[in-house]
Formats: C-alpha cells, sequence, structure tokens
C-alpha cells in the first residue's frame, strides 16, 4: 500500500460499484465542495493494466471529472490516490462495499441543527450545500426540522418518529406539535405523514387559539359538552381568521409602542434557528408566528442571528395559498341535505341494498379517525382469564367463518384483537372493499352476516347490574325462552364467591343436604367441593332419578332468571340505564368470616321458586 499521486486521465471508474444511485444534485455539491476546500481524502485505485481502477471514491472521481468538464479543475492536477496491490475482483468489490456502509451520512436531525449552525453565522445556502455534498434544496428540508420541538426531535432521534412524519409536524406550531405527539402516543397504529398533516391543518380552529376576545365572534361554535374549552370550535373560519389578524395587528402595535422590534411570520412553520434570546442590554424584540390555520404563537425577548438576508428570503417557509371556495358552507349543507334524502328514500325501495349498507357500517368501514360503528358487547370478553363456555365458542366459531374474506381489508392500525369476534367487530377496514365484498354476497349469506353483527352487540346492557324489572333484554330472552340451566352449571367459580350461609341454603334447595350430612360440620370450602360434586353428579339426571337427584338438575339462582329474583325483590318498570348494581357482593369479604356454630339445622330443601 503506497500514496502516489496521479492526473484524472491515469484513472477509470469501478466496472461494478456498489453505490447504484447517483444523486446528480448532490454530486453537483460535491464538486463545489471539492472546488472551495480539495481533496479531503484519498482515492483508493488498484493498477489495471496501463491505468489504475478506483476501489473507493468513485464519487469522488466523478465529481473532479465534472469539475475538470467546466474547466474548474485543471486535468492535469495531482491526485493524491492510496495503491493497493495483490487484490483479487472479489476483494475489490468488499472493500468498496465496506467503504460505503462505514461513510454513513450523519442523521437527519443532525444535518439540520449543522445546517442552521452554519447558516446563522453568515453562510450562504450555496456554501452550506457544497461543504456538505448534498443540494440546496436538501439543506432547506432540513432546516425546517431545525424548529420541531425538542419532544419531536427526542422521538426522531431514537427512532420512534419517521422523518415523513417529523417533517409534516413542521406544519404546526411547537404547541400543536406536543398535541399531536400525545394523541399519536394513545394510539395503537403506526403515524403517516398524511394523517399528522390532517390533524395540522384539517380542523376547525378551537376557542383555546384564539387570542382576540371571545365576545368578539358572532357566529356559530360546535360545542362538545363533555371536554374542554379546547373542544369548543367555530364554524366561521373566516371570521376567526378576520378576528386573528386583527389581534394580531393589535399585538404588534402594542409592543412596538413599548419600543421593540416586531416580526410576523405568516407561515406553516417559522425558521425560529434565526433567533436566540438576548441578552441584558441587547436590543430585544418579538416574533409573532401566524399559520394558515390561525394558531399563533409568541415569542419575545429575542435577537436575530447575523443570517444573510437571501437566506432568510430563500428558506421563508411558502404561505399556503388562501383559495376561495366555490361554494359557501350554507350551500354545501343544502345541497348535502338534498342529496342524502335522494338516496334514502330510494333505499327504502331496495331493502337488499339497505342491508348491504348496514353490514359495511357495522363492519366498522370507517376512515383514519377510528370512528367505532359497531360496539361488540362486553360479555364477548368476559371469559379471558377462564374457560370459555360453549355460547361463547358457538358465537366465535361463526365470526371464525366471516372474519378470513375481510382480513386483507384491514387499514393497518387499531390495537391486536383478542379474538376474530373483536376483530369482526373493531378492526378498521377500507369501505370500499368491504362494500365490493358485500355486494357479492348471495341473499342467505349477507342474512346471515348480518345476524352475526347484530348478535355481537346485543346482550344485557350493563354486566354490573341484575336486570330485575322489565327490559328490552328480558323480553327478548323471555321470547327466545331462554332457560339458563341448558348453557349453565353452578361451579366453583360461582359457589367460591358465595358466602357460607348462602352456600348451606344452596345445599338445602339443590337437594345436596341429603348426601352431604351436617352441614354445620364443612368448612366453607368443603361445602364448595361437596356442592360441585352433586351439581356434576346430577346435571344428567334421568326423570325416574330420585328427587332430590332432580332438584340438583333443575337448581338454578333467582338471578339466572329473566327478570333476575334476588332477596331485594323485582323492579316494576325500571328502564335498565337507571337501575343501581347491586349490593349483593359488597358483604362478600365477610363471607368467609362467619362461624362454623352458627345454627344450622338439617330441615326440608326449601323449594326453588318459580
Amino acid at each position: 500500500m503506497t500514496i502516489e499521486t496521479m492526473t484524472l486521465s491515469q484513472l477509470v471508474p469501478p466496472p461494478a460499484n456498489p453505490r447504484k444511485a447517483m444523486d446528480e444534485a448532490a454530486l453537483a455539491g460535491l464538486a463545489a465542495s471539492i472546488q472551495t476546500d480539495g481533496l479531503l481524502q484519498n482515492l483508493v485505485v488498484r493498477k489495471k493494466g496501463k491505468k489504475f481502477e478506483i476501489i473507493s471514491g468513485a464519487r469522488r472521481f466523478r465529481a473532479l471529472s465534472l469539475l475538470a468538464e467546466r474547466g474548474d479543475w485543471p486535468k492535469d492536477a495531482p491526485i493524491p490516490v492510496e495503491v493497493r496491490t495483490g487484490l483479487s475482483d472479489d476483494d475489490t468489490l468488499r472493500l468498496a462495499t465496506v467503504e460505503n456502509i462505514q461513510r454513513e451520512a450523519l442523521a437527519p436531525l443532525d444535518e439540520a441543527e449543522a445546517f442552521a449552525r452554519l447558516l446563522a453565522g453568515g453562510a450562504s445556502l450555496e456554501d452550506v450545500a457544497a461543504k456538505a455534498g448534498v443540494s440546496v434544496l436538501t439543506v432547506k428540508r432540513r432546516l425546517a426540522l431545525a424548529s420541531l420541538c425538542e419532544e419531536a426531535k427526542e422521538q426522531v432521534r431514537a427512532g420512534d418518529l419517521s422523518l415523513g412524519c417529523a417533517e409534516a409536524l413542521t406544519l404546526g406550531t411547537s404547541d400543536q406539535q406536543r398535541a399531536v405527539l400525545e394523541r399519536l402516543s394513545g394510539e395503537r397504529w403506526e403515524a403517516e405523514p398524511e394523517t399528522i398533516r390532517d390533524m395540522l391543518a384539517g380542523e376547525k380552529p378551537s376557542r383555546a387559539e384564539a387570542i382576540f376576545p371571545p365576545e368578539a365572534y358572532t357566529g356559530t361554535v360546535t360545542t362538545d359538552l363533555f371536554a374542554d374549552e379546547a373542544e369548543t370550535l367555530f364554524d366561521d373560519v373566516e371570521q376567526f381568521l378576520r378576528l386573528q389578524e386583527e389581534a394580531v395587528a393589535a399585538l404588534v402595535a402594542r409592543h412596538e409602542a413599548e419600543g421593540r422590534w416586531v416580526e410576523v411570520i405568516r407561515a406553516p412553520y417559522a425558521q425560529w434557528w434565526q433567533f436566540r434570546q438576548a441578552t441584558e442590554g441587547e436590543a430585544a424584540g418579538v416574533v409573532i408566528h401566524m399559520t394558515p390555520t390561525g394558531r399563533v404563537e409568541v415569542r419575545e425577548n429575542l435577537a436575530k442571528r447575523p443570517v444573510r438576508p437571501d437566506v432568510v428570503e430563500a428558506t421563508r417557509a411558502p404561505a399556503k395559498p388562501k383559495v376561495q371556495a366555490e361554494y359557501v358552507a350554507p350551500v354545501v349543507r343544502n345541497l348535502s341535505a338534498h342529496k342524502s334524502l335522494a338516496v334514502m328514500a330510494a333505499l327504502l325501495e331496495n331493502p337488499r341494498k339497505a342491508r348491504e349498507i348496514a353490514v359495511v357500517q357495522m363492519l366498522n368501514a370507517s376512515d383514519w379517525t377510528g370512528r367505532v360503528t359497531l360496539d361488540p358487547h362486553p360479555a364477548l370478553g368476559a371469559f379471558e382469564e377462564e374457560e370459555a363456555p360453549a355460547t361463547f365458542q358457538r358465537i366465535e366459531a361463526e365470526c371464525v367463518a366471516f372474519a378470513a374474506p375481510f382480513r386483507a381489508m384491514e387499514k393497518g392500525y387499531g390495537r391486536a384483537a383478542r379474538g376474530d369476534w373483536e376483530w369482526l367487530a373493531s378492526q378498521t377496514k377500507d369501505p370500499a372493499k368491504v362494500y365490493e365484498a358485500v355486494k357479492a354476497m348471495p341473499d342467505p349469506e349477507l342474512e346471515r352476516l348480518h345476524t352475526l353483527l347484530t348478535v355481537l352487540t346485543f346482550g344485557q346492557g350493563s354486566l354490573d347490574s341484575l336486570y330485575r324489572g322489565r327490559s328490552l333484554f328480558n323480553a327478548v330472552a323471555d321470547d327466545l325462552g331462554i332457560d339458563m340451566r341448558r348453557h349453565w352449571r353452578p361451579d366453583a367459580a360461582f359457589l367460591s364467591k358465595r358466602r357460607k350461609d348462602q352456600l348451606v341454603e344452596i345445599a338445602k334447595e339443590s337437594g345436596a343436604s341429603i348426601r352431604m350430612g351436617a352441614l354445620k360440620d364443612y368448612s366453607k370450602a368443603g361445602l364448595v367441593e361437596a356442592l360441585v360434586k352433586h351439581f356434576e353428579r346430577t346435571k344428567a339426571a334421568p326423570d325416574e332419578a330420585p328427587d332430590y337427584d332432580l332438584k340438583g338438575r333443575d337448581w338454578l339462582p333467582g338471578a339466572m332468571l329473566f327478570p333476575a329474583v334476588t332477596a331485594e325483590g323485582p323492579v316494576e318498570a325500571t328502564p335498565p340505564w337507571e337501575e343501581a348494581p347491586e349490593a349483593e357482593e359488597e358483604a362478600g369479604e365477610e363471607a368467609d368470616e362467619i362461624e362454623d356454630e352458627t345454627a344450622l339445622s338439617d330441615e326440608p330443601a326449601f323449594e326453588q321458586a318459580a
């Protein structure tokens, strides 16, 4: 390995460079850098006939050739090279590959901050691009990242936020960026640049964004009664922007009257790197940043860095041109209402199409906002920690049959499903694809899917209350003739949660006491074990079996009836949303404390009330 000097005419590019793509703009930038500062790294070559073949440094060679073609580099100028000997073609390719890997570019945020420091010192865009070996456009794009809030920068460096998403975030102020990041942190889907742009630019302005007195606005608002002030939205965006502009003008006048310089930036993002905090005794000013959506950010006590005027102008974020809408909002609303009613009336004459639409909506085929159109009943997820009953398995089997054709239509975000029932009901899907699939279904299959989706949402209104009065749920169960003896047996999970005195009553009512003998001799655990055996033994008792076995076969707690029967008695005409949760379990922790010597008798078992 020796160091020599050669001319361009003695060098030839490698026949197989691992770097397949050459960015012409970046190549021009590298050429400008070499012209300014010279060749800072030697080329590596090997002897190839009468010439020397380049092993690493193909971009530098091409940049030198470009300079020579333009007459900016003497063709006979000496070029330092490192000559390698004894290399095979495989060795040459390996070295070239390693050289490309090891020469890794700066991370985008590091580039952004490095560029900002150079420009803040008075450099031109062309100077920075040349020194960095990149295009001027790349420098401008990186500079936008320099104005990201610190939280966003940390996520980019950690790899939690893509470069595309970071660039989209620059459309918002620092507060908006933090709000978007906070919102995304609670989602289970991966953020996309378009989603972030819509979040920042596609919403109506909120009252929290207004810097004018609220009473100055005379238009209508949309208010979420369950949210805070930030969720009160201005419907008249044009009036909001006018009032914001007036308030900005008043701010400018006030600060100027106090002897401060003021700069107003009207653009999607502000180049905050062009400013710094003013030191004591230095002339300080104010920067007011107003985005196209009307969000205003004010930073005081700033000083300007010595950035060249042409750089300030070239890096100014382009303001979004205001496009005059063809139709004003009231006209749009009126026309849309007419169109909707026309389609609705036509659907009355086409029941098949109406059912298709119902199924598409129930399948949660919605947009990126994740609007849920089907709310699966909580009973479906109630048995994650224990063996699911046969009724659940029957429902899940039906969901499995229908889920497969729709899996390819999932939009790629949403939390992982706990089963096909939850995936079918909750995962967001592409509505257009779902509609095409539903249209192709024959009537029996469509009816079956519609039935399944209806089933997934229907059940007792609250799992935390026993329905002892009239309700839709109880009425439907009664019409269906539901007998819980066919679907449920008293097991250890149920019995262990009952008090000891309750277990004694169960033993008497179910006929178990006939075999158990003196109940007072049993501990609570012993009662549970004996009752489990009794109910297991009697579950298939024939009609000619002894009376105590028939009682075990047919025993059912009153809470399993429709409506439920409890010690509190029935509730007449009480809608489910007004029912109070049962207090039956409140004394549960006292259950194990009841003394064994409590007076118990072996009197005849009570008959189960009809």
